[in-house]
């Protein structure tokens, strides 16, 4: 499953919108030099840069790891 899948199941309430107009934002790493950072919100190679929802706070690591695959 994919980081958005995951905080789709996590917050039914998101839709495509939230993610296309900045409220989040995702970033998949696609070049072998970048790394993600240590602290950040991951599902594979894709991670959360900025979490700027109004109303939902930014999923932790263990909300999104409990969510199977």
């Amino acid at each position: 499953m994919t980081l958005t899948e995951k905080i789709m199941q996590l917050y039914p309430t998101l839709d495509t919108m939230h993610f296309l107009n900045g409220d989040i934002y995702l970033k998949e790493i696609d070049d072998s030099w970048e790394t993600i950072p240590s602290d950040a919100v991951k599902v594979g190679i894709c991670y959360i840069v900025e979490w700027n929802h109004p109303t939902l706070a930014q999923p932790t690591q263990a909300q999104l790891d409990a969510i199977g695959d």
